[in-house]
């Protein structure tokens, strides 16, 4: 069963949790349609049974991550539960996050000053999102917590042009870390970042790990 999702349809679940002064849908994946709610939450709301498990382990994720990132992502505001067909779905809301999307011909035509200063904030992320441990036991070495789905279209830039914010942990996994680099090296997707910028991250993101290990002997 998929569920589809009107406006009038997510006000009804949504206003069992709080009062809905505006709803707009503002996108829709393989997994969940999003609206915001009254101009400053985000409502994710599973199409169907599996995406609904996914955003129990995305809530755990956020939750998890709380204060532990040098950019922001969403929280979890609050969470609810619903029931269609008489199955149980589970939804959540987080507050919307500041920033602006930027389409690939913006973002490569950026001062160079600028694309570095990204790369660096980019692996920063990365790095730091990848040593994660606590969230789920992870006992092989080679593995660790992933986006699952880091592309452009997935970040947010502040004033000067700079990410500030990753939205979507919804395909977030465990696996190998190059995993999160399939976009960032995507030499033919015209609305990813470019191989260019995604070399640069992944020179930063290979230095950095080497100076953590040499630091900690592993």
């Amino acid at each position: 069963m998929k569920l589809k999702y009107s406006d009038e349809f997510a006000k009804s679940i949504i206003e069992k949790y709080i009062k809905v002064d505006s709803i707009k849908h503002i996108g829709s994946g393989n997994h969940s349609d999003a609206f915001v709610v009254n101009d400053n939450l985000v409502i994710k709301l599973p199409k169907h049974k599996k995406a609904s498990d996914c955003l129990i382990d995305e809530m755990k994720v956020l939750k998890g991550l709380k204060n532990r990132l040098s950019v922001n992502i969403p929280n979890v505001e609050f969470e609810g539960t619903f029931v269609s067909d008489s199955q149980n779905f589970v939804f959540f809301a987080s507050k919307k996050l500041t920033g602006d999307k930027l389409s690939r011909p913006k973002f490569v035509s950026l001062p160079k000053k600028t694309l570095n200063k990204n790369a660096e904030i980019v692996a920063n992320f990365l790095i730091e999102l990848h040593n994660q441990k606590h969230i789920f036991e992870i006992k092989r070495k080679d593995l660790c917590l992933l986006h699952g789905d880091f592309s452009l279209n997935h970040c947010l830039f502040d004033e000067n042009n700079l990410v500030c914010s990753v939205l979507d942990f919804g395909d977030t996994r465990i696996g190998k870390a190059k995993s999160d680099f399939v976009y960032l090296l995507d030499a033919e997707d015209d609305e990813e970042f470019g191989i260019e910028f995604g070399n640069k991250v992944l020179e930063i993101y290979n230095k950095r790990i080497k100076e953590i290990q040499d630091e900690h002997n592993i």
